[in-house]
């Protein structure tokens, strides 16, 4: 599955249907009581951000979504029917957001507050319903829509917060099949799982049977848990002490390169997609790692060091990394946002691959450590840490991200059903790194400010990282000093 941007997507065209939710249902939601879940604080902060971006006047494409191919002209009844049992699988898919003044002594507060469909709502059927649009004539008439789609019908703020449809055709080839979601409810692995959930439970409406899937817990339980943890968390705590220690040893996180990018100004954003290894580079890398005791991630993590080290002189690496929170085995199937970040930070200096990955791996076990402690809490206890756990209204903070989907559900067939995830514009200050592995190839997404420095020194920088993990796959090593 490749993180494609949704203006670089090109379609087939074909009839348009998209699958709404009757007047009926959607009556509903006026009325709907506030759930006593509360938002989790990476929810609250995407949309605070999201509201910020209004106000502001920038774009927020704040979804995730997915494109897949079945065979043939798709049966859109059965296809309906398919997304009303997933939605239903899903419980946060059913709750949306409103925003609440509070008072407070003499001033007043926002405040979110979660909704959710009525248990009557609940059991009305369908919650979707096919409707076509006519033919397009052409690809790109297809994903205008869509891009039209996604940035107006994701809406955390009213349900629902997802739009679905596909791309019908008589040709006897293939269908599409489209879904995006607002990130308030989803995640990039969650995204991952869409595909072979969605397929399976069509499959299963083809055949009349009842499809088979794994048992999937709640994010709205999640966000209580989340809560209820954060709420122990105080300024005493270790991991508040280690947020502490790690801000106050640097400067914040950063491309180790110009960039060219003025204080609290935003640009708009260049992607980028570039093979890393392919499948044997990427065996013998993770053979290499694990010979010093390190995973695949601090070899990454490591490589990423030591070339901003050859590249930039920067003597230590300083950085934020993405830590799963799917922590119990309810989790692991279930729709939302199951991240956080933290902080990692190990020397560089003249010292070749081998020894530097083992202090990476370190790093790295610590960053796990605090998988359960959201960055967002502990910038409410400590305000000046705010600006290196998020930057600005409208950037990705400059994190690292990988991801290994080769055991994904179904990702063996991603390429056959041209199954692709879909992220949408935006601007940018920083450059956040996304790295996955399939099986046929790991691969680096990025997108960065768009300034003269940083189309200079981007690419300059990803390349020489390409070079330092192929070189470590070939050899088993790499020293410094060779740039």
């Amino acid at each position: 599955m490749l993180m494609t941007p949704i203006l670089e997507y090109a379609p087939e065209p074909g009839e348009l249907v998209e699958f709404r939710v009757p007047a009926a249902v959607l009556a509903t939601t006026a009325t709907a009581p506030e759930h006593p879940a509360p938002p989790s604080y990476v929810q609250e902060n995407h949309i605070w951000r999201r509201l910020a971006n209004q106000i502001a006047g920038k774009r927020h494409s704040g979804w995730l979504g997915i494109v897949f191919d079945v065979p043939g002209r798709l049966d859109t009844g059965a296809m309906a029917t398919a997304l009303d049992k997933w939605v239903r699988r899903h419980p946060t898919l059913l709750t949306w957001f409103d925003v609440e003044t509070v008072a407070t002594g003499a001033d007043t507060l926002p405040r979110l507050r979660r909704h959710a469909l009525n248990p009557e709502t609940a059991t009305l059927s369908p919650l979707l319903e096919p409707v076509s649009l006519g033919s397009y004539g052409s690809g790109s008439a297809v994903r205008d829509h869509l891009v039209k789609l996604f940035d107006n019908g994701t809406d955390p703020l009213r349900w629902p917060p997802f739009v679905a449809g596909a791309v019908v055709r008589d040709d006897g080839t293939a269908s599409t099949v489209f879904f995006a979601v607002d990130h308030t409810h989803s995640d990039g692995f969650s995204v991952v799982l869409v595909f072979d959930e969605l397929r399976t439970l069509y499959e299963a409406e083809l055949s009349g049977i009842e499809a088979e899937l794994p048992t999937a817990g709640s994010y709205v339980d999640y966000c209580a848990l989340d809560r209820e943890r954060s709420a122990a968390i105080t300024v005493d705590s270790p991991e508040v002490r280690r947020w502490l220690e790690f801000y106050l040893a640097g400067p914040p996180p950063a491309f180790p390169l110009d960039i060219g990018v003025e204080p609290g100004k935003t640009y708009p954003s260049i992607p980028i997609e570039m093979d890393l290894l392919d499948t044997a580079e990427a065996e013998a890398f993770s053979k290499a790692c694990k010979a010093r005791g390190a995973g695949f991630s601090a070899g990454l993590l490591a490589a990423l060091a030591l070339s901003g080290y050859e590249l930039g002189g920067h003597e230590s690496y300083r950085g934020l990394t993405v830590v799963h929170t799917r922590d119990e085995a309810r989790w692991q199937y279930t729709q939302g946002w199951f991240i956080n970040l933290a902080p990692v930070e190990f020397p560089v200096g003249e010292r070749p691959f081998s020894q530097v990955v083992g202090d990476a791996q370190r790093a790295f076990e610590g960053a796990r450590e605090l998988a359960r402690v959201s960055p967002l809490r502990v910038a409410e206890l400590m305000p000046g840490l705010s600006a290196t756990v998020q930057s600005d209204a409208a950037a990705v903070p400059p994190m690292t991200s990988y991801i290994d989907v080769r055991h994904a559900p179904g990702a063996k067939d991603w390429a056959a059903a041209n199954c692709n995830a879909l992220v949408g514009p935006g601007d940018s200050r920083e450059v956040p790194v996304w790295v996955n592995r399939l099986w046929d190839r790991t691969y680096l997404k990025t997108r960065y400010p768009d300034t003269e420095a940083a189309r200079v020194n981007v690419p300059r920088f990803f390349g020489h990282l390409r070079d330092v993990l192929r070189e470590v796959a070939r050899t088993g090593e790499y020293g410094t000093g060779g740039a």
